[in-house]
């Protein structure tokens, strides 16, 4: 028993000094690797190379021929070390800024063999419409976040390698991405994963299926519509939750007690209404002494009428800042919807955006 318990502690202790050895070589494998592939050294490539190593120095071999508790603890201790240097080694690589890419690649001459793609701030990560919203932590955490990319693919591509990294590693649902053709980003929103329709209906209201005989095109969920059934009833401003256009059924959210109305009725015609169905909406805003209250996007009208747009042109403006503020995680910060609108009147009216510009923030 004795000598048993000895060859466990003595196997043990080998395995910690063999495994010490692998576990600095496999982090440094695994940093390289990382590095420049942007991509994880797998585990088993690790353990492969760490026993490998045990077996070089002459141990795997000796261990195999005589078996022992010993030899099966060393064996252990060292895979243990290995996979902890295979993790330890990807986490510092994510770490370390990568601009020695490009500096190898201008010493070589030509086009830069990787290039960057640099997320934006968390102000301008959008959310998608009509689908749950990602944590304002998580966008934190994405915030200029940078991405290694092979400069040989096509912009469709690298698009598409950007969008693969934030779903599998950071567990997003969706992503919309646009680049320029530098591989600048121009735009990107991101949702959270699916939870489902019943996590999407508010207490005392259920989701009803309706057959429709015409739909407008490009009907999509959380539009705002109002429905005329084949009985002449009309369901006013109801909030659309799914479309199958090829079976010509739509999704309704409503109050239970309309279910026995609706029920066995057909929809002669559906007809979308506008994104702001109150003419003076109101968003949550954080002053800048942060106090947070409700802010009316009638103030914006009111500052644009001062100077000098009114009209179609401000219903546009408005229309457009209401659906780039309905995509941010409220609360908004009064200077953020200002910084919008200027935007947006830039656009149209660079004059007027000018004097806007030198306004003070909204009373």
């Amino acid at each position: 028993m004795y000598e048993l318990i000895l060859d466990a502690l003595s196997g043990l202790l080998k395995g910690i000094i063999s495994g010490t050895v692998a576990f600095f070589a496999v982090m440094l494998l695994s940093i390289v690797y990382r590095y420049f592939t942007n991509e994880k050294l797998s585990s088993f490539i690790g353990i492969a190379f760490g026993l490998g190593y045990l077996g070089f120095s002459g141990g795997l071999l000796s261990i195999l021929e005589t078996p022992t508790i010993g030899g099966v603890l060393q064996i252990v201790a060292v895979t243990i070390f290995v996979v902890w240097g295979v993790n330890t080694g990807d986490k510092i690589a994510e770490k370390i800024p990568k601009k020695g890419i490009s500096l190898f690649g201008s010493l070589r001459g030509g086009k830069p063999a990787y290039i960057t793609v640099k997320l934006p701030n968390a102000r301008l990560i959008y959310d998608i419409a009509s689908k749950p919203r990602v944590s304002a932590s998580l966008k934190a955490e994405l915030s200029e976040r940078e991405f290694i990319i092979p400069s040989d693919l096509p912009t469709a591509d690298i698009a598409n390698r950007v969008k693969r990294r934030l779903i599998t590693d950071w567990g997003v649902g969706d992503v919309e991405l646009e680049l320029d053709q530098d591989a600048k980003v121009i735009h990107l929103a991101v949702s959270a994963k699916e939870q489902g329709l019943s996590a999407l209906i508010p207490e005392g209201k259920v989701a009803i299926p309706i057959e429709c005989a015409v739909l407008p095109s490009n009907l999509a969920s959380g539009d705002a519509i109002t429905i005329f059934l084949d009985n002449n009833e009309v369901l006013e401003k109801v909030e659309l939750k799914g479309v199958d256009e090829a079976k010509k059924v739509i999704t309704i959210v409503a109050e239970s007690n309309m279910l026995e109305k609706i029920r066995g009725k057909t929809a002669s015609l559906v007809v979308a209404l506008p994104s702001a169905i109150s003419p003076h909406p109101s968003i949550s805003v954080q002053q800048e002494t942060g106090v947070i209250e409700e802010f009316q996007i009638s103030k914006i009208v009111n500052s644009l009428k001062k100077v000098g747009v009114t009209g179609d042109l401000a219903n546009n403006i408005v229309m457009k800042v209401q659906a780039k503020l309905g995509k941010m995680e409220p609360p908004v910060s009064t200077r953020l919807i200002k910084a919008v609108v200027v935007e947006e009147l830039e656009k149209e009216n660079p004059e007027a955006a000018k004097k806007l510009k030198t306004r003070r923030l909204w009373k």
